[in-house]
């Protein structure tokens, strides 16, 4: 960028402030400046890694997480006992679980005034319900699995308004009607991150595996992963954010976002019947957890079936 026309005093100036918003990630995270969890829930993580081995401390540990307790009997069934839950889910899922509603409960709100952080919360349950949905079709991995990794898929998001509160929302501010790939290269070109790569160094950091992790990075571009099951991954991911754009989308924003979720789903050949009813669950699912978990205010008015709207690419 030619910053002459500045003046050399004013062009420096710039250039010093641009370079104090690169990122090192490693600092960041010494100086707790990007979503950390709790101590608690840290070692509710570390239990879970040998919770297939002897459940009880991990179960006593959940039974004293409310939250928690509650979200893996909702995708159990509300009749599930506890450790029936946990074996449904997995000691694994429920780790990524306890780290999503930490951070939920720690990051409802926060310094960056143009990122909207409750409705982060909304998109992301909708991202994870949309995962879940899709395991019928694409079973890359189990519902909850799935769920949890739809739950923590846009966690780069919450980093850059953690790390960089004043630019980030300034960049958000400026970039309101550009493209998705618009915004990730002025992240990349500010930072030297998007949110996509902070998602994954923060799902590295936290030891979620490198399929996941290396999905969240492809998401906008499956096609560059560097294997089969991570390619996938990245596949589902980003047909999940299509689904959780369309359900916050204003009614006049609905039709176009449809036949770009149309459009996505073709290229996986998925039965345009099929991903309408998956769509219709997921909506219903979203709904509840976003009651559940306090996010009703970013609840837009119910969606029209997709199967009622007039979109050529989505004629039944």
């Amino acid at each position: 960028m030619n910053l002459n026309w500045l003046g050399g005093k004013a062009a420096a100036s710039v250039r010093r402030s641009a370079m104090d918003d690169l990122i090192d990630f490693a600092e960041l995270k010494a100086a707790g400046l990007v979503p950390t969890p709790t101590r608690e829930t840290l070692e509710l993580m570390q239990l879970s890694q040998c919770g297939d081995e002897d459940p009880a401390p991990l179960l006593a540990r959940i039974a004293a997480t409310p939250a928690l307790d509650y979200a893996l009997r909702m995708l159990s069934g509300p009749d599930a006992a506890l450790p029936a839950a946990l074996r449904h889910v997995g000691t694994f899922a429920t780790s990524q679980l306890a780290l999503a509603l930490d951070l939920l409960q720690q990051h409802r709100r926060g310094p960056c005034a143009d990122f909207n952080y409750l409705r982060h919360w909304s998109h992301s349950f909708a991202m994870a319900c949309a995962a879940q949905a899709l395991t019928s079709e694409m079973p890359v991995a189990s519902g909850p699995e799935l769920f949890c990794q739809g739950l923590l898929a846009d966690i780069g998001s919450l980093g850059l308004a953690c790390a960089r509160p004043r630019s980030y929302a300034r960049l958000l501010r400026e970039s309101r009607e550009a493209p998705a790939s618009a915004l990730l290269r002025r992240e990349s070109a500010l930072y030297g991150y998007s949110h996509l790569s902070m998602g994954a160094a923060l799902l590295r950091s936290w030891r979620m595996g490198h399929t996941f992790s290396d999905a969240v990075l492809c998401q906008e571009a499956p096609h560059m992963a560097a294997d089969r099951d991570t390619r996938h991954l990245a596949r589902l991911l980003q047909l999940a954010a299509c689904m959780a754009d369309l359900y916050l989308a204003q009614p006049g924003e609905r039709k176009a976002l449809v036949a770009e979720m149309a459009a996505t789903s073709s290229r996986l050949q998925l039965d345009t019947r099929v991903l309408l009813d998956i769509v219709d669950e997921a909506n219903a699912n979203w709904r509840q957890w976003c009651n559940a978990f306090e996010l009703q205010e970013h609840l837009p008015p119910a969606m029209q079936a997709p199967h009622a709207m007039a979109v050529p690419a989505l004629t039944v």
